[in-house]
Parts: C-alpha cells; sequence; structure tokens
C-alpha cells in the first residue's frame, strides 16, 4: 500500500472596473494525502554511487524548484516536489518508455475516486547520480500551466540523500554523507513523516501552532487547513483580529474533480514563526486540505533536508530573526464550473467584488473571443497594461462586462 498527494490548481484575478488590477497565478496543492490501493509493484529505486556530494544548477521560478535530469540522452525538468510522497507523470509526457505497474484505485482530496496507472520511469541521471526503477504514479490532469516533465519526491531524500536548496545561488547539494550540513547555522525544525512526507509545527498566531507540510510543490508561503484555524479562533480573540474576510467557494481542483464549497477565511497574520525566525505581514487563505508551507520559503533563505535526524533547517539570506513578507492577498479564484472557467472565489474586499464580480459568474468571452472552455481560458494570452473586457453570465441569468487591465 502506498500514499501519495494531490495536486489542485486554481487561477486567480484581482479586476478592476475600468481600472488597474494584477493578475496573478494561484496554484495550490492539496494538504490531505491520499489514500491508494496498489498490488503487483514495489515502490523502490537505486542510486548508482554511493559516498558522494554533488551539485546541481536548478531554476526557481514562481515558487517552484526546477532540477534538470537526462533520460534518454535527453534533457528534461523534474519539479522538486517535497509535498508528494513519490513520483508523478502525466499521461502524454515525454519521458520515452516506461514500465507500467499495475493500477491503483485511489481517492482524491475532494473525496473522488478513479483509477490510475503506476509506472516505473525509464533510468535518469541526477548530475553524476543515475536513479533507476524510479516509480510515478500517472494521471492524465496536467497542472495549469505546467512547464516541467514530471515530479520528484520526498521519496528522494527518504531514500538516505541530505539536501540544501540554494535559490539564491542556484544550485540543489545532493550528498548520502549525513554530517555534510551538520555545521551549518540557522533554524532547524524535527520533521514526522505522514504518508512518507515531512510534517513540521510552526506558530501562525501568538500561543498557537499549527501542524504543516512541508510542501515545496505549493508556491504559497502558508495555507492554513480550515478546521485547525476553526480551532485556534474558538481559543484566542487574537486570532479572529487577523482575519481580513471571509467567503464561501471552493478554488481547489483535485486529481478527479473540485472540491466542495465551504467557506474560506482570508488571514493577513502579524506574523508566521519558524522556530525562533518570523516572517511579518504575511496574507494567506484557508483551504480544506492540510496546513502547508510552500515553495516560497525558499526566496527568503536555504533549506537543509537532513533525513537521517529528521531535520529541516532554515537559514535566511538577510542573515536576521525576521524577514517581511508583504504578499498581496487572494483576489479572485477561477475554477472549472460544467467544463468552462467560472469564478470559485472571490474576497469581498477587493476591486473585483466592488466592480461587481460574484462567485459563480461563468466567463462567457475575453475582448469578444468565446471561451468554451476552461482550458481556453488558462491559454488566452492576457496582456500586460492592456485593457480586457470580460463578459460574464451569472447566477441569476443575467450578462455583464467588466473591463480589466491586466498587470503581470
Amino acid at each position: 500500500m502506498v500514499y501519495e498527494k494531490k495536486r489542485i490548481f486554481g487561477l486567480s484575478i484581482k479586476l478592476h472596473d475600468m481600472r488597474k488590477f494584477a493578475i496573478i497565478i494561484l496554484s495550490l496543492t492539496v494538504g490531505i494525502p491520499v489514500f491508494c490501493q496498489m498490488r503487483g509493484y514495489k515502490a523502490d529505486f537505486h542510486l548508482s554511487e554511493k559516498h558522494f556530494c554533488d551539485t546541481i544548477d536548478i531554476e526557481y521560478k514562481d515558487g517552484q524548484v526546477y532540477v534538470p535530469v537526462t533520460m534518454n540522452g535527453q534533457r528534461k525538468w523534474f519539479n522538486l516536489d517535497t509535498g508528494s510522497s513519490q513520483g508523478m507523470v502525466y499521461l502524454g509526457a515525454s519521458i520515452g518508455y516506461w514500465t507500467e505497474l499495475g493500477n491503483v484505485v485511489s481517492r482524491d482530496a475532494n473525496g473522488l475516486a478513479d483509477t490510475v496507472k503506476v509506472v516505473r520511469m525509464p533510468d535518469f541521471r541526477l548530475s553524476h547520480l543515475t536513479v533507476s526503477g524510479y516509480v510515478a504514479s500517472m494521471t492524465a490532469r496536467r497542472p495549469v500551466k505546467a512547464n516541467y516533465d514530471a515530479i520528484i519526491g520526498f521519496d528522494l531524500f527518504h531514500k538516505g540523500i541530505c539536501a540544501k536548496i540554494d535559490v539564491r545561488h542556484k544550485r540543489l547539494i545532493l550528498t548520502d554523507n549525513r554530517h555534510a550540513f551538520d555545521r551549518e547555522q540557522g533554524y532547524t525544525l524535527k520533521y514526522k513523516l505522514k504518508w512518507f512526507v515531512p510534517y513540521i509545527l510552526v506558530s501562525p498566531f501568538m500561543r498557537h501552532v499549527d501542524e504543516v507540510l512541508f510542501d515545496t510543490g505549493a508556491k504559497q508561503l502558508y495555507t492554513m487547513n480550515k478546521e485547525s484555524f476553526d480551532r485556534h479562533a474558538y481559543k484566542s480573540k487574537n486570532v479572529e483580529s487577523q482575519v481580513e474576510g471571509r467567503a464561501q467557494g471552493h478554488l481547489a481542483i483535485g486529481v478527479h474533480g473540485t472540491e466542495e464549497r465551504s467557506e474560506v477565511a482570508f488571514l493577513h497574520l502579524d506574523r508566521l514563526k519558524w522556530d525562533e525566525f518570523s516572517f511579518t505581514d504575511v496574507r494567506a487563505i484557508t483551504t480544506q486540505g492540510t496546513s502547508r508551507i510552500g515553495g516560497s520559503i525558499l526566496q527568503y533563505g536555504t533549506v537543509i533536508i537532513n533525513p537521517f535526524e529528521r531535520r529541516l533547517t532554515f537559514a535566511p539570506y538577510n542573515g536576521k530573526d525576521s524577514v517581511r513578507v508583504g504578499n498581496r492577498q487572494l483576489g479572485v479564484a477561477f475554477t472549472p464550473h460544467k467544463g468552462r472557467a467560472g469564478v470559485g472565489l472571490i474576497f469581498e474586499k477587493s476591486a473585483a467584488y466592488q466592480a461587481g464580480l460574484r462567485e459563480g459568474d461563468i466567463i462567457l468571452k475575453i475582448d469578444g473571443r468565446t471561451i468554451p472552455t476552461f482550458q481556453d481560458f488558462l491559454n488566452f494570452r492576457l496582456t500586460e497594461n492592456q485593457c480586457h473586457v470580460f463578459t460574464v453570465f451569472s447566477r441569476n441569468g443575467k450578462m455583464r462586462e467588466v473591463a480589466v487591465e491586466a498587470e503581470q
């Protein structure tokens, strides 16, 4: 039996009625790992070397880490996703041949079930290291605007590899020497493995701790499980004072469908603490999935993963004990609705809401061009500083237009 985590994706947009707004891509990750019953294969792989230390040039874009590998003589890019217990590939991915190991009856975080394949990927080289027999699940749902070939999960480290992720210098250091980073300074947290992925304790509010998944596959610095938030809010007025607003809606798209409509809280945290280090002025939202720390943390410092001691060490680039984040709040999340793009969630304090956009609105056209599917919506090129006209159909049966000036 294997557990694996499924991903969710949304598109967030801030709108103005004939005024400037910002367009932001929002990609979230469902935090509740998915229980999968698998038969007929062993989730294992092999490394070609021992007693090694390798430095790999990486790319870091939109809060995601991309690692180059060589497969079948060709260069590929893998998304380094610590929130995934093992690899994942997408139907039609250009990874060459693979060996099918069986099928998986999986239930995603939205409670929907389907059958997906499990495959053994071709051998690939990770710098000087050859990885053989790497196992991945295969899904037909490709992430929003994914620009990589496959996912490599936390099993890479669980195999016995320590790592230092340094996006400022665009490098990933891998070694099987458990003491290689012992002299590195930073703020260290012990992690627990649940469903074969790392969970740590952080503090979003004074005298409160939250168990979070360390998930570089998620872009946001922090998202909080709604049930966890409700428990904290019940105990302290200090928690409620850091809520900017609430709304009904959904923004999570699981592997097999969209999450149920529910309440979302929009948070503006005074500080988020990792050990004794504080991220200040942090905006976040609640989700139905697990709480998580995402790949955006890598903007602010290096992270060392030590699977032998089960430790994560964050070392801030500024050398101080705090950093101001000052990120923008989510305005609108677009999700599929009967195949089309719809407003899944909207923040009532956003310019979009003030302009009249509402949850449940369906996008019919942009600049007079029909948008028949959600994928067409994702593929539409919005030009920076150019006004675009959105034609929407509301739940009350009315159509209206909203003028949009895009800012990438």
